[in-house]
């Protein structure tokens, strides 16, 4: 079984025209390229629901025993379906192949006929295969033309898995495995697949892909001396292919295989493609949705509970009246009826109908004291509050002194507070319109019984526990309701009110102007004098206790000419500015003899390598001896990443710092 002269396979992948060809058609043995066989039918068995992605394989002792390449399987032990496939996929593994076709069709050579009838169905009229992993075998042969069209229906069928085949090293669970198309993947730009095969009766085998702008190209070789002559090859090959294919072309997708337009799957019956997805389609999900609400199934108790508290929470939150503003309103409108003697009905009115417990209390006081009291005695009770130096006091305190205190006093104290009520209206009224004050945290008044019974008059005066007394002025007071009375209008009498003083000051006496002992005087920045430490000391010497030196507008310091001057701060060096985000790495790739050598190479590198020193700036530069190419501007992991690249390809590179 000796191989057949060397064949290769040019295809444009958009459009399956065979570009260039050369014994596209001599039956070869395909060695591993029979793999990508092996995992198309393992992608269409989990599309087709015949096995997933995790189903654990159990290992028999044939898949374990078969020669290397191997990913390490023991019989008896269980994979993930997922291993399997990346093992035979990266690293080649024969025992892994042969696990795959025992996983999905029970034996070898069950799984062989089905790769035979999907070869067919795909239009590979030159191919026979034996064993799922191409291993050498008696009749276990293909072509370059076939391998060709494989790789072209892989690439179409199942995108989402074709990825795999560009991945460097992927787990494969009990082991990493490494591609072994690495070379190809590394060495050529737009390169992402296929599959690599040897053996020594079919030689070095690549079925390989790569795209540039839109453009993709398949080259399939077959019978190479070595690895290195098939990389060469190789990419000898893609680059004719990229020169003689058109930049503009229609994609032409191949059509799905066709199970049932095979011969043997004429005649009545069920075609035997479509046998294998009726027999293992799933007939139920693997994921069961969550049980929903059933239409007559009322909600929990607990549900409704607590929806209507929420609910109820919102309304009452809504329709809760704001008590400040309305306790506000009603006091200053208390206030203006209650200025002239025939309103006094009224205002009592107008307060009991307040929406507040403070109304209620305004409403009961102001009755009480215009049932007790004069209107003369009245109207002089509001003029002697009017003029209290004492500051309002909270509308409702007063309201509830006033109460409390209609029994124990007479009638004219009744009409004082009544007046007082009136003053602590008008306030009101005020401030409303006034901008908001800061809180000062007044003493509060407790609303108690015990606390109201407590307030009544002393010494003419109003006595509230917690609170200041109220001074009331009855002198004045009568005498401003007589003045007003004879106006005919209700009006306000005034008195003196008591010296208050114009201003806080301190009980310091003026420092004197103080001259310096000797020499000029020092001045700070902020004008204040600077007095030296032998002046102060023989100002204070001289110092009267009556007439201090110091006072609290001098600052005392010391200004001794001997003190060292602070040193400068040391200056911060920039050695190179950097706008574009810290991109001032730099590799070296050689030293070329002319110019033209150098910039040929960076150019070639910039096109292989456009991830890491596209973004570049290309430079060269003379030498002693030569010139030197150089990609600058990039960032430092670019810059590592692209000599680790060319390191692996056996290119010179070295990573220069900023």
């Amino acid at each position: 079984m000796a191989a057949q002269p060397f064949a290769s396979v040019i295809m444009d992948v958009r459009t399956g025209e065979i570009l260039r060809s050369r014994n596209s058609t001599a039956r070869l043995h395909p060695a591993s390229l029979t793999k990508m066989m092996t995992l198309y039918i393992a992608f269409e068995a989990v599309e087709n629901g015949e096995i997933s992605l995790d189903t654990r394989v159990r290992i028999s002792a044939h898949a374990a025993s078969q020669p290397p390449s191997r990913l390490g399987l023991r019989a008896g032990q269980t994979i993930s379906f997922r291993y399997l496939i990346r093992a035979a996929a990266l690293r080649s593994a024969n025992d892994a192949a042969a696990a795959i076709a025992e996983a999905v069709e029970g034996s070898v050579p069950a799984f062989a006929r089905r790769m035979n009838r999907t070869a067919l169905a795909i239009g590979m009229t030159r191919t026979n295969f034996r064993n799922p992993h191409g291993l050498t075998q008696e009749g276990h042969l293909s072509t370059a033309r076939d391998m060709s069209m494989l790789g072209r229906q892989l690439y179409f069928d199942f995108p989402q898995y074709y990825n795999l085949f560009s991945r460097r090293s992927e787990s494969a669970g009990i082991a990493t495995v490494r591609n072994t198309n690495r070379r190809f993947l590394n060495g050529y730009r737009g390169a992402d697949g296929l599959k690599t095969g040897f053996t020594s009766a079919a030689g070095y085998n690549l079925t390989a892909m790569a795209e540039r702008e839109n453009v993709r190209i398949l080259v399939t070789v077959m019978g190479a001396r070595s690895s290195t002559h098939r990389f060469e090859q190789v990419v000898s090959l893609m680059d004719t292919g990229f020169r003689r294919a058109p930049s503009r072309a229609a994609t032409r997708r191949p059509d799905r295989p066709d199970y049932a337009r095979l011969p043997e799957d004429s005649g009545s019956g069920v075609p035997a493609g479509r046998v294998i997805r009726l027999q293992t389609a799933p007939t139920s999900s693997r994921f069961p949705q969550p049980r929903p609400q059933q239409p007559d199934e009322a909600p929990p108790e607990a549900l409704i509970a607590a929806l209507r508290d929420e609910i109820d929470g919102v309304i009452d939150e809504i329709r809760a009246p704001d008590e400040p503003d309305l306790a506000a309103a009603a006091l200053a409108e208390a206030a203006v009826e209650a200025a002239s003697e025939s309103a006094a009905e009224s205002t009592v009115t107008e307060v009991a109908h307040a929406e507040t417990a403070d109304a209620d209390l305004i409403a009961e006081a102001v009755a009480v004291a215009t049932s007790e009291a004069t209107p003369d005695e009245a109207a002089a009770a509001l003029a002697a509050l009017a003029v209290s130096p004492i500051p309002a006091q909270r509308p409702e305190v007063i309201v509830e002194s006033v109460a409390a205190t209609r029994s124990e006093a007479n009638p004219n104290d009744s009409a004082l507070a009544l007046a007082s009520l009136s003053e602590d209206a008008n306030m009101v009224a005020d401030v409303a319109q006034a901008p908001p004050l800061i809180d000062s945290a007044p003493v509060q008044f407790e609303h108690t019984p015990e606390a109201i019974a407590a307030v009544g008059i002393e010494n003419g005066r109003v006595a509230i526990p917690g609170l200041p007394p109220i001074t009331l002025d009855i002198a004045a007071a009568e005498a401003g309701s007589s003045e007003a009375s004879a106006a005919d209008t209700p009006a306000i009498a005034t008195t003196a009110l008591p010296e208050q003083p114009a201003e806080i000051t301190s009980d310091l006496p003026p420092a004197p102007a103080l001259e310096p002992a000797e020499g000029a005087l020092l001045v700070g920045d902020d004008g204040r004098i600077l007095w030296r430490d032998e002046e102060l000391l023989a100002a204070l010497a001289d110092e009267i206790p009556s007439d201090p030196v110091l006072s609290h507008s001098i600052v005392l310091t010391t200004s001794a000419q001997d003190d060292p001057a602070p040193e400068p701060p040391m200056p911060e060096i920039v050695t190179r500015v950097s706008t574009s985000g810290g991109r001032v790495w730099a590799v070296e790739v050689g030293s070329y003899g002319s110019r033209f050598d150098a910039e040929r190479v960076l150019l070639r590198l910039a096109l292989s390598e456009s991830a890491t020193l596209g973004t570049g700036v290309r430079r060269v530069s003379s030498q002693r001896g030569g010139w030197l190419a150089e990609v600058h501007s990039l960032s430092e992991e670019q810059a590592a990443l692209a000599c680790t690249r060319l390191t692996a390809r056996d290119r010179p590179c070295t990573v220069v710092a900023p």
